[in-house]
């Protein structure tokens, strides 16, 4: 008889264990996406903070049913491949998230490889194709709908990149494509 109480208080125990370890661990995950959320804002803000950024459009803007025309590609020009250039081009890469969607090694992803990209010639979905200068490496980088790669899909780039503000820094988009421009 003295069995009776003991299970009932074991799994009783073992259910409570159970609900306090999923509390817990779910507590661990939120915390951990409040973290890469508050990293990715603050990455974001990182890069509008140029001398060249504009201010920000009012909160209280009238909504528009045309589409908004791109941003200007800024003035780049041939870009040097300097070690320097390509480390921090490197570095946004991994830190912006360009590696999950473009491979360095050549394999299909979201995006297209940048391995032996610079220099190629790209067919684009239209039927045209272009040469992947330099002036075509910072246009698809700044306004990544405007010629679309042929396999791929417009709309994904432009979301994934937009709290970047690209278009608005020069210097991170020369230290890309020169990054780019090293993956042979």
């Amino acid at each position: 008889m003295s069995d009776a109480p003991a299970t009932s208080h074991g799994g009783s125990d073992g259910l409570w264990r159970w609900l306090l370890g999923g509390l817990v661990a779910g507590g661990i995950v939120l915390g951990l996406l409040i973290g890469a959320y508050a990293i990715g804002y603050h990455r974001g803000q990182d890069h509008a903070a140029s001398p060249a950024v504009a201010a920000p459009a009012p909160v209280h803007a009238a909504p528009t049913t045309t589409a908004a025309a791109p941003a200007p590609a800024p003035a780049i020009g041939e870009v040097a491949v300097t070690p320097a250039l390509v480390a921090r081009g490197k570095t946004l890469f991994t830190t912006d998230g360009c590696s999950g969607c473009h491979s360095l090694s050549g394999a299909a992803g979201a995006g297209p490889s940048f391995k032996g990209l610079a220099g190629s010639t790209v067919a684009l979905a239209n039927g045209q194709s272009v040469s992947a200068d330099d002036a075509y490496l910072v246009r698809s980088i700044v306004d990544p709908d405007g010629e679309i790669v042929k396999g791929y899909h417009a709309g994904l780039m432009p979301s994934a990149i937009a709290s970047y503000h690209l278009a608005r820094d020069p210097d991170a988009v020369r230290a890309l494509v020169a990054f780019i421009k090293a993956q042979k």
